[in-house]
């Protein structure tokens, strides 16, 4: 089986004996920071930005995670295309492929519009991690995010909690290489953590987000901005679906092999 995203192993040769690590930066919400000795692990790579995330992430709610691909968010100035973010997707692994199954043996998946309706749809957690490359400030990008979300949430009559979200981002910095993390629980809320700059992926399993909105609407209209049927990062996408697909493969081999 084939992966659908370019992988790399990110170790150096370690002396006999010895294991390879990379320390790994904890945030938190007194801003203390916490080095712990992390494995060499796979990596996905951005291949427009060269940006790379972990395969297999933990981040602080949920099972183990799967990166599903990662693309490049670029945007128009001055006739010139300027990278802005690579953005990756990740949902619980175990529990996004077992549903992927259940929906592919009942005849669900026809187009890759089905396979974005799965992992929105899905009853498991998921991640959106944003990777900057370029600075912007906060304000910057909620506007670039509202243009898509605003509508979404004033259907919905919640515009409440769009303006909670706005003003946690009006006073950040968000410098070159931060990384901006929105985990959408199973219970319908969005949890917020932006990290200090990171030059290398990291861990996130004991990190405590910054921000909780209990919003199933907010959830659901940030990650259709990136999934939906006009998603702002056409690239990202497609490779996710290409990753819901290797997933569900996975899934099928594990069935045949219990199966057997």
């Amino acid at each position: 089986m084939q992966q659908s995203c370019r992988t790399s192993l990110r170790s150096a040769r370690p002396a006999f004996g010895s294991r390879p690590f990379q320390a790994v930066f904890r945030p938190s919400y007194a801003g203390r920071r916490t080095f712990v000795p992390v494995r060499a692990s796979l990596t996905v790579k951005d291949a427009q930005s060269g940006v790379e995330f972990l395969l297999a992430q933990k981040f602080w709610q949920g099972e183990a995670y799967r990166c599903l691909g990662a693309a490049t968010r670029s945007k128009q100035i001055v006739f010139v295309n300027v990278k802005v973010y690579s953005v990756a997707a990740y949902v619980e692994a175990d529990r996004a492929a077992k549903e992927l199954g259940i929906r592919e043996r009942g005849g669900f998946f026809e187009t890759d519009d089905d396979y974005c309706s799965a992992i929105l749809d899905g009853a498991f957690n998921k991640v959106l991690a944003l990777h900057l490359v370029r600075d912007v400030t906060g304000e910057q990008f909620t506007e670039a995010i509202n243009k898509s979300l605003a509508p979404r949430m004033q259907l919905a009559g919640d515009t409440a909690s769009l303006d909670k979200f706005n003003a946690f981002f009006s006073s950040k910095n968000l410098v070159n290489n931060t990384e901006v993390l929105l985990l959408w629980s199973m219970a319908g809320d969005l949890e917020v953590l932006v990290t200090p700059p990171v030059t290398a992926p990291q861990e996130y399993g004991q990190a405590t987000p910054e921000l909780r909105i209990s919003s199933p609407a907010l959830s659901r209209g940030l990650f259709e901005i990136f999934l939906g049927s006009s998603p702002v990062v056409p690239e990202a996408r497609a490779e996710w679906v290409k990753g819901a697909k290797t997933l569900l493969e996975s899934e099928n081999v594990k069935r045949a092999s219990r199966k057997a």
